[in-house]
């Protein structure tokens, strides 16, 4: 008996460690505050329960794992259905520079599934088969959805860096006020 009270306090001392990371992952899910403060609680309420379900797979790709498995059973969007947009504020750090801010608000128009795989190859590190593993799809999709995701960005990107050029600035445009200063 006293084995299994060590193991569990193990698990729940590495769940406590690995919190921050499942927000974040959360986060990239559902596009809300609140919504990934619900969906960090069931997880954790539901990793304790199947803790012994686990078997040999690492606690946090396992972890990752059963989080998406809840996202898609109860918050994901029906199909055919738009999620409700994504708060950009919530992939950029206040007080952060004018372009980390552009960033975010690219990162928070693209889908649930590409800012969560965006998040496992580049955030967390994790390699394409173990990013499948989690959202049990083949290694193809999470290609898919990374070229995807990087033609979107570079897409949006490009259409937001137009229109900053184009907009026109206190004391005239960028490119008068710098042949200016060139002629001065």
């Amino acid at each position: 008996m006293g084995y299994a009270v060590e193991q569990k306090s193990q698990i729940h001392s590495e769940l406590a460690l690995l919190t921050p990371r499942l927000k974040v992952f959360a986060t990239a899910l559902t596009g809300s505050e609140s919504m990934s403060v619900t969906l960090l609680k069931a997880t954790r309420h539901h990793l304790a329960a199947k803790v012994r379900e686990r078997g040999h797979v690492p606690l946090a790709l396992w972890a990752f794992t059963q989080m998406h498995a809840l996202w898609a059973s109860r918050m994901k969007p029906p199909r055919g259905e738009r999620p409700q947009p994504a708060d950009p504020r919530l992939f950029c750090p206040r007080g952060q520079s004018a372009d980390s801010q552009r960033v975010a608000r690219l990162i928070a128009q693209l889908s649930p599934q590409q800012r969560a795989t965006l998040h496992l190859v580049y955030g967390e590190r994790y390699s394409y088969d173990e990013v499948a593993e989690v959202f049990n799809v083949p290694v193809q999709t999470v290609m898919t959805r990374l070229v995807r995701s990087h033609a979107m960005l570079a897409q949006n990107g490009e259409r937001d860096a137009q229109n900053y050029l184009s907009e026109p600035k206190q004391g005239g445009n960028r490119e008068g006020n710098y042949r200016q200063g060139q002629a001065a």
